[in-house]
């Protein structure tokens, strides 16, 4: 089976690991942007149950070493 993903963000990433694991299908994630993180965004911060979802997903230490920890964020 193949799959196309659209959209490389964290949703996107996470989709696409979850469906290669589950249902072993060939997955390409389809990305508007060459580099994410240039002109078109800045940093997203995770709740507890996104790092869950990460950890279950077996890539939470890769992102945390790409990261930052935030002491304090208001909303």
């Amino acid at each position: 089976m193949r799959v196309s993903v659209i959209g490389g963000g964290v949703a996107g990433a996470a989709s696409a690991i979850a469906l290669r694991r589950a249902t072993g299908a060939e997955v390409t994630v389809h990305e508007a942007y060459e580099d994410p993180a240039g002109q078109v965004g800045s940093f997203f911060s995770l709740a507890v149950n996104g790092l869950r979802g990460l950890d279950s997903l077996g890539c939470l230490a890769e992102v945390q070493a790409a990261g930052f920890p935030v002491a304090l964020q208001r909303m």
